[in-house]
């Protein structure tokens, strides 16, 4: 920990940086979050594995019973909705509280911040599913209901949201729309019994929950950017009346300081007989010259007593001026400047800056400059990441068309939306333009009321593809989150928890065979697109700069260059910067800067006053004439092209251009923005649709292996039938290898059924005759003993006959039990599986031994009453089977010693239930335990041996197991375990 400096560095992440992402106390920062969501996850966890476990669900099924079964269904669909809105404010609480946002507009300055984001959405959004299967899971489960039932009390529940939401806020009624096909596909296609089995259908369940959370997490995004776009708007109408030029002030403050130090202005000063005149238009054309061009300046020289002393027809004296201007209603944030906003629409608003000349403590005299806006632009010279922090607040990046209405007629308009050609009173008399606005004509409108005016300002509606590319975007980032999540829980829990069938193999190759190609192909298509554009914009880039450098070859090169002094250049300098709208940079050949239209960049210490070390490498080095780099400032990248400037004559280098495109970026990620969007689009769009067609052609391309899969399950040695395939295909010569299969099965079934009848046929006579012999040997005893006796004369009274009668009618009867026994062991018949209550079959067939007077029989139901104890089985076998080892129990008694039979019901864990029938009999011996289930083997001299036989035959054949345990002390216990159907 130690040498990855954890956990220090890892806080001092920008994660961990409040000045990031910050929400409240509880996150204040987007780690903080994430940990936060984290946590809630676990405990969401642990609560899913104890609502999971089949105890938990059987009690609560007891529990929903208290309550009408609408009632419940009314929980669950308020636990979820409730849910869905807190994912729904989720993503706008993070957009709205962090510096970025998680539209399609973030592609490409995509980084780890925006994945973070991204992810505590996702985690949001599988809290909000889990919850919502679960909670309708455990109403839904074992339900007697009507499955329409669940979806008209929904209709019912859902009916007052929409009505709400479709008046108060559209967006949240498209997002509650989703919400509400979310739990309709809940309902009717059962997708709970799908959340933890881990086939395809659970992963078509994650896509399909992956879209309705990126149709949720869109709509918010889009109520996020119309959010957004609403405070931009009052903010901007709000600078436009109150006619703040932001970026102007910014720009004065500087401009302000360098005149008050430029040697050349207080040297004229100073300097009664020098003329004034050259302060005037060093100001105009070195300092006012780039963005000020969009007002009319005026600029006016005062002596040390307050005269003017600059050219001819200047009667203001600078009294008046501080009169006219110096007011505290008028001040900036920038001292000895002031702002006077016109009263008239039509005319523009002003600067007005007062600057004081001193040197070395001496007043010199002071200069006014009159700055009068002729029209309204933005005019950017600095991106924004260039200016002070207090004025970032009030500074607006976008443009905007706007207009100013006086009692609904047209003062005054700006931009590309004609105000005059559509009927705004009646747009203004919605109500929803002085909130939210409203769109018309392919724009957003918003109105703010100023005083007795009105201003509307416009911007061109959120492309419809945008809104479509933020769900596609998020719903591509949820399914990457899913798999992430879903392959992190296989290796934690073993690979083996993933089992595809034939059909979902065969989606799986299909949709890769589609998907894979269609990746590669859209992301070549991007890389070409976006090199194609980068390669022209570097064209136009060389261009603008060949044209700038020609200009000032033309101006400054040759052996004029060395005469020019450095007001010159700069005079030429911000001309030609003015005129091609570009900044320009000019560095000495030994790399030192000379001259520039911007010198805040450099005065900043943004940008070094030495020339860049790749451009004095290939530039003055290497003597290239030209050079496009990348650079960056900040967080701010950009393009400056380098070219050289030399003499014409002897190709000497005179100096080396800098021209700095600042837009480029921006280009460029508008271009990738809007090619990926639209690239997402198509692809989701056919990911949706092929899911579909996969599903289709994977299930026509199966049947025949169902319907050959079914015919196998069918198939035994009676009445099978051939299948017919009518192409010769793979399937059909399957078929007919099946056929080929039912014929040799039918021959063989004929030989088999001989030698079976013939083996079976010994077996039983062997059998018989062995258990026949036995009374058969008593009977002709009791025979010699009557001709014995009638021998002797013996046989006249009736008391001689009675007792060899009896014993002979005794064996008779065996004969006929062991007859009947072997009759049933033959022809007992196949179980009839179906759903039974164990917990009934025993209590009906335990009760008819409860009367018996020579034994006592107890019934023990550990189950509790109510649960469920359904298994697979024949009610009569089963019936059959629990009241031969009650008998059994009963006649295993010790001589002397009443019998007890102990019948216990009980859980086996949460899949099995287990019987358990319990004697107090003698046991069974240690050479015994092997044969007890043998047929023809039997410890009582009137039995058949074949109880035990019949009834492990019985229980096996349903899936059940059978076994016991047994001791010469205490008795012998049989145990009988089934399993529990879901």
């Amino acid at each position: 920990m130690l040498s990855f400096r954890f956990p220090n560095d890892f806080f001092q992440t920008g994660i961990f940086d409040s000045s990031l992402y910050a929400s409240s106390r509880l996150n204040p920062s987007l780690g903080d979050l994430l940990l936060n969501v984290i946590c809630y996850l676990v405990v969401l966890i642990m609560i899913i594995a104890i609502l999971s476990r089949r105890r938990v669900a059987i009690s609560f099924i007891n529990f929903r019973k208290k309550y009408p079964y609408w009632l419940n269904l009314a929980c669950a669909y308020t636990l979820s909705t409730i849910l869905m809105f807190l994912v729904f404010y989720l993503y706008l609480n993070i957009v709205e509280n962090a510096q970025w946002n998680l539209n399609i507009g973030a592609i490409p300055s995509f980084d780890y911040l925006k994945i973070v984001s991204l992810f505590v959405v996702f985690l949001g959004g599988a809290a909000y599913l889990l919850f919502t299967i679960i909670g309708l899971n455990m109403v839904l489960f074992k339900s007697t209901k009507n499955q329409s039932y669940p979806l008209k009390v929904l209709v019912i529940f859902v009916l007052p949201f929409l009505v709400f939401l479709l008046f108060y806020n559209f967006v949240l009624f498209i997002a509650f729309i989703a919400h509400i096909i979310l739990l309709v596909a809940i309902i009717s296609f059962k997708l709970y019994e799908s959340l933890f089995k881990l086939d395809f259908n659970t992963f078509l369940m994650f896509f399909f929950a992956c879209l309705i959370g990126a149709v949720i997490t869109g709509a918010a995004a889009y109520q996020d950017l119309r959010y957004d776009e609403v405070r931009s708007k009052v903010k901007f109408a709000n600078n436009v009346m109150l006619d703040r030029d932001v970026m102007g002030e910014f720009l004065l403050e500087d401009i302000l300081t360098r005149i008050g130090d430029d040697a050349f202005i207080k040297s004229r000063l100073s300097d009664r007989l020098l003329s004034k005149d050259p302060i005037e238009r060093k100001i105009k054309k070195i300092y006012l010259a780039g963005y000020f061009d969009q007002y009319r300046q005026e600029v006016s020289v005062f002596g040390q007593l307050g005269q003017p002393v600059l050219g001819q027809g200047k009667t203001v004296d600078l009294a008046e001026y501080k009169k006219r201007y110096m007011n505290s209603d008028y001040a900036t944030q920038v001292h000895n400047l002031y702002f006077i906003k016109s009263t008239e629409t039509n005319t523009g608003n002003r600067f007005v800056a007062f600057i004081k000349i001193q040197r070395n403590n001496d007043f010199l005299g002071t200069i006014v400059i009159e700055l009068n806006q002729q029209r309204i632009e933005s005019g950017k010279a600095f991106p924004k990441l260039l200016m002070d922090n207090k004025y970032v607040s009030n500074y607006i990046e976008r443009d905007f068309d706007f207009a100013i209405f006086e009692e609904n007629v047209l003062s005054y308009s700006s931009g590309i939306f004609s105000y005059q050609g559509v009927d705004m009173e009646d747009i203004l008399d919605h109500k929803e333009i002085f909130t939210t606005g409203v769109l018309f004509n392919g724009y957003h409108h918003l109105a703010v009321e100023y005083n007795d005016k009105v201003i509307v300002v416009s911007s061109r509606q959120y492309p419809n593809n945008y809104i479509l590319a933020d769900i596609a975007f998020l719903f591509v980032a949820f399914l990457i989150f899913t798999l992430l999540s879903v392959s992190v829980f296989l290796l934690l829990m073993g690979i083996n928890q993933l089992r595809f069938n034939y059909a979902t193999k065969l989606q799986l190759y299909l949709n890769f065979a589609f998907f894979f190609p269609m990746l590669v192909i859209s992301v070549i298509a991007l890389g070409f697109l976006s090199h194609s554009y980068t390669e022209d914009l570097h064209r136009q880039y060389y261009q603008k700069a060949g044209i700038i450098r020609d200009n000032l070859g033309r101006d400054l090169g040759g052996e004029q260059f060395n005469t020019l002094n450095r007001d010159d250049i700069n005079g030429e300098l911000y001309a030609l910067a003015s005129a091609t709208d570009a900044d320009i940079n000019l560095y000495l050949p030994d790399g030192i800067l000379m001259a520039t239209n911007q010198p805040t960049i450099f005065d900043k210490k943004i940008l070094t006053h030495y020339l860049h070390p790749k451009a004095y490498a290939a530039i003055i080095e290497s003597m290239e004439n030209r050079l496009l780099q990348t650079e960056q400032v900040g967080g701010l990248q950009y393009k400056t092209v380098y070219l050289a400037l030399k003499n014409g004559e002897n190709q000497r280098l005179q100096a080396i251009i800098a021209i700095p495109f600042f837009e480029s970026e921006e280009e460029l990620n508008v271009m990738i923005t809007e090619v990926f969007s639209n690239i997402l689009i198509i692809f989701v769009v056919i990911f949706l649709l092929f899911l579909i067609i996969s599903y289709f052609v994977s299930k026509n391309l199966t049947h025949p292996f169902k319907l050959l899969t079914q015919k196998l399950k069918d198939t035994d040695l009676e009445n099978n039938e051939y299948m017919v395939w009518p192409a010769k295909d793979e399937i059909g010569l399957l078929v007919n290898e099946y056929n080929n299969m039912l014929f040799k099965l039918e021959s063989s079934k004929k030989v088999l059924a001989s030698n079976e009848k013939e083996s079976a046929w010994r077996e039983m006579a062997k059998q018989v005759a062995h258990e026949i012999k036995n009374p058969l040997t008593p009977m002709k005893l009791t025979l010699q003993h009557l001709l014995r006796l009638q021998a002797a004369n013996k046989l006249d009274t009736g008391q001689a006959l009675v007792n060899p009668i009896n014993s002979i009618i005794h064996q008779v009867d065996t004969l006929s039990d062991i007859a009947s026994s072997f009759s049933t062991f033959a022809k007992m018949p196949l179980p009839k599986n179906q759903e039974l209550e164990l917990r009934n079959v025993v209590f009906e067939t335990i009760s008819i031994f409860y009367n018996r007077e020579d034994a006592d029989i107890e019934l023990e139901d550990l189950t509790n009453e109510g649960t469920s104890t359904k298994i697979m089985g024949d009610p009569k076998l089963y019936s059959r089977v629990i009241s031969n080892l009650v008998i059994n129990g009963i006649q295993a008694a010790v001589e002397g010693k009443k019998s007890k039979v102990l019948v216990q019901l009980v859980f086996e864990g949460e899949a099995h239930i287990k019987l358990a029938i319990k004697d107090n009999g003698k046991g069974i011996s240690e050479e015994l335990k092997d044969k007890v289930f043998m047929p023809n083997f039997s410890t009582k001299t009137d039995g058949s041996g074949l109880g035990l036989a019949i009834a492990k035959r019985g229980v096996e054949t349903a899936g059940g197991k059978i076994w016991f345990e047994t001791s010469t002390e205490s008795g012998t216990t049989f145990f009988l375990l089934f399993p529990l159907i879901p």
